[in-house]
C-alpha cells in the first residue's frame, strides 16, 4: 500500500498529451519526484521549461519514441534507479488513427495505429517488467477509449486496438503472480484533445447521435481530466489497493462512493472486464 502523503515516485510516457500534461502537472505541483516522457518535439521544447529540479524534487525529462522497441530497452536501462523505485508508471500515448469505414480504410495505417495503440505498450511491459517485478509497489495505468466497450462506427482501427490493450491488461493481472504490481485500463471521457478536436472538424464522417453527445461533452471537458486523477488516487492509496487487470470510467463509474464491501467484490470478481453477457 502506498501511504497518502508519502513522496512518490511517478513515471509518465506522453506526458505532452492532454491527459499527460494534466497529471504531470498536478503531481509537480504536488512535489512528487517525476521521470517524463514525450516523443513531440516541439511540445517537449515547449512545456519542458515549466519542470524545474529543486532540492526536494527530481525531475527527469526524455525525448522518447515509444514505437521504437530497439530504443525501449536503452531507455529503461537509462533510468533503470527511477524504474526500480517508481510508485506510479503511465501511459498516455496512443493515436486515433483514421476516421473511415472499415472497408475503405488505408491499411497501412490501420496498421500504424495498431503498432502504436497496442504493440508499442506490448514491447515497454515486457521490458519494464524484467525491472520492476521486484518493486515494492508499482501501478501501472494505461487508457482505454471510445469503442472499447461499444461498437463505433468508422472507427475500426482505433476501437481494436484499445480492446486488444484492455485484455491485455486483464491478463497481465493474472499473469503477474506478485501483488505488488498492478495494472489497469482506465478510460477518461471526452476531454479537451487533438483527438476530440479531430472528431468534431470530422463531422460528416461520425453518426449524427455521436456527434452531438461528443460535441456536448466537450464542454465540460476540463472536469473530466480532474476525474482521471482522483480515480488514479483511489486505485494507488488504501481503499483501491486491490483492484488490478479492470477497465475503469473515469466519467461514468460512481468510484468516489464505492465502499469497502464494492471494492472488495471489484476486486475478486470479473466487474469492470470484458465479458459476453446474457441477459435473457
Amino acid at each position: 500500500m502506498v501511504i497518502k502523503n508519502k513522496k512518490l515516485n511517478i513515471v509518465i510516457f506522453g506526458f505532452t498529451s492532454s491527459i499527460g500534461n494534466f497529471l504531470s502537472r498536478k503531481y509537480y505541483l504536488k512535489n512528487h519526484n517525476l521521470l517524463l516522457f514525450s516523443n513531440n518535439k516541439q511540445k517537449f521544447n515547449k512545456v519542458k521549461k515549466n519542470y524545474t529540479n529543486n532540492q526536494t524534487q527530481e525531475i527527469i525529462l526524455e525525448r522518447f519514441d515509444i514505437t521504437n522497441s530497439k530504443k525501449t530497452k536503452s531507455i529503461i536501462k537509462k533510468n533503470i534507479k527511477f524504474f526500480k523505485k517508481a510508485d506510479l508508471i503511465i501511459s498516455t500515448i496512443g493515436v486515433q488513427g483514421e476516421i473511415n469505414n472499415f472497408f475503405n480504410s488505408n491499411l497501412k495505417k490501420f496498421k500504424k495505429t495498431f503498432d502504436i495503440n497496442f504493440f508499442s505498450h506490448v514491447f515497454l511491459l515486457r521490458d519494464l517488467y524484467k525491472i520492476i517485478r521486484d518493486n515494492k509497489r508499482t501501478l501501472i495505468i494505461l487508457f482505454s477509449g471510445g469503442g472499447a466497450t461499444s461498437k463505433r462506427e468508422n472507427f475500426s482501427s482505433y476501437s481494436l486496438s484499445k480492446i486488444a490493450l484492455v485484455k491485455l491488461v486483464e491478463i497481465l493481472s493474472t499473469e503477474i503472480k506478485t501483488k505488488n504490481i498492478r495494472i489497469n485500463a482506465i478510460a477518461p471521457g471526452i476531454i479537451d484533445s487533438k483527438m476530440t478536436r479531430t472528431i468534431l472538424k470530422n463531422k460528416n464522417k461520425i453518426e449524427h447521435k455521436e456527434f452531438l453527445k461528443i460535441k456536448k461533452a466537450f464542454k465540460s471537458s476540463n472536469k473530466s481530466l480532474n476525474k482521471v486523477y482522483d480515480l488514479i488516487n483511489l486505485l494507488l492509496f488504501k481503499s483501491g489497493k486491490n483492484i488490478s487487470g479492470k477497465i475503469l470510467s473515469s466519467r461514468w463509474d460512481n468510484f468516489k462512493k464505492w465502499n469497502e464491501i464494492e471494492l472488495r467484490k471489484i476486486s475478486s470478481s470479473d466487474i469492470f472486464t470484458m465479458r459476453r453477457r446474457q441477459n435473457f
